[in-house]
Order: structure tokens, then C-alpha cells, then sequence
């Protein structure tokens, strides 16, 4: 974190409405409003994707399953992921300067790291609108899918950090 080095991991969890969004319900329709999973679960519209393979069925695809059927539609994704990035980034740069203070007083800065969960929003004109950060992202697995991408996550997480042995003398 000193100086920075951003990794961004290249699957994900996508979710979806459990319900079409319709303006004339307003407000009371929570199942429209939000992709929240401990939400959505409990509708009884909600669809499980039950098999890791198949990771564009239900209401949670992997980020890839997502990618493959933007561009299917002819969506330009380098145009969309450098958007992502681009708030990703601005949103660090926000918490800069407290991060640099809190590290000042730590001695052993390289074995500092911070896995953060990312909920994007894309609208309609493939503009991403940062919902919130995650700074304990949920590594729980309700299904194959969460699994298979968290559990390669944590894996290669572990591989990057590849924390040193602190010398105490």
C-alpha cells in the first residue's frame, strides 16, 4: 500500500433483480430495487444458479459469463472495463491520504494488504456507478458458483500476498 499496487481480479459475482424493474411500482417493490443476494434469495422468483459450469443461469452469473454476453450484443469491453478501472481508481485516490497516516505507524508495511469487494452498478448507457466497497467482502458459499470464484480468489490472494516471515530482532 506504499506505494500503492492495485490488483484486480478478473472474475467475479454478477447479480441480478430477482424481479423486472417497473417505475409504476414505486418504492414498495423491494425485489426490483435491488441485486442484494441476502435479499433476493428469499423471493420466491429468485433463481439459484446449482451448477458452477453453467455460470450465466439464474440470478448470479460470474463477471466472464457477463463479459462473454456483452460482447455477444457487440458491447466494446475494453471501453466498459476501463470505466470500471477508472472509478476503482478515484475511489482510492479518496482514501489516500488516510491510509498513507494510518501506515506511518506501522513497522512492517510490507506485510500490509486489503482485499475489497467492489459492487458496481452499470446502467444503461454502460456508465458504472460505484454502489460500495467492501472492506471485509463476504467469502461465504451458498453455491457452486460462489465456491468456484471465491475459493480461486482466496488462492491466488494468498499466492500475490505471499507474506514473509517478520524478522522480531
Amino acid at each position: 500500500m506504499d506505494p500503492w499496487r492495485i490488483y484486480i481480479y478478473n472474475e467475479g459475482l454478477v447479480r441480478f433483480a430477482s424481479e423486472p424493474y417497473d417505475i409504476s411500482i414505486g418504492k414498495g417493490a423491494k425485489y426490483t430495487h435491488l441485486t442484494n443476494f441476502s435479499i433476493n434469495k428469499k423471493n420466491e422468483k429468485y433463481i439459484n444458479n446449482a451448477n458452477a459450469d453453467a455460470d450465466d443461469q439464474g440470478h448470479k452469473w460470474s463477471l466472464n459469463a457477463l463479459t462473454r454476453h456483452l460482447e455477444s450484443v457487440g458491447i466494446d469491453m475494453d471501453l466498459l472495463w476501463s470505466r470500471i478501472y477508472d472509478v476503482i481508481i478515484k475511489s482510492l485516490l479518496c482514501i489516500d491520504g488516510h491510509v498513507q497516516a494510518g501506515l506511518k505507524k506501522m513497522p512492517y508495511k510490507n506485510n500490509c494488504f486489503e482485499l475489497l469487494g467492489y459492487d458496481v452498478l452499470i446502467d444503461s448507457d454502460l456508465k458504472p456507478w460505484l454502489m460500495e466497497v467492501n472492506l471485509s467482502p463476504s467469502l461465504a458459499t451458498e453455491s457452486p458458483l460462489d465456491l468456484k470464484i471465491k475459493s480461486n480468489l482466496f488462492v491466488d490472494t494468498m499466492n500475490l500476498v505471499a507474506m514473509r516471515k517478520v524478522d522480531r530482532r
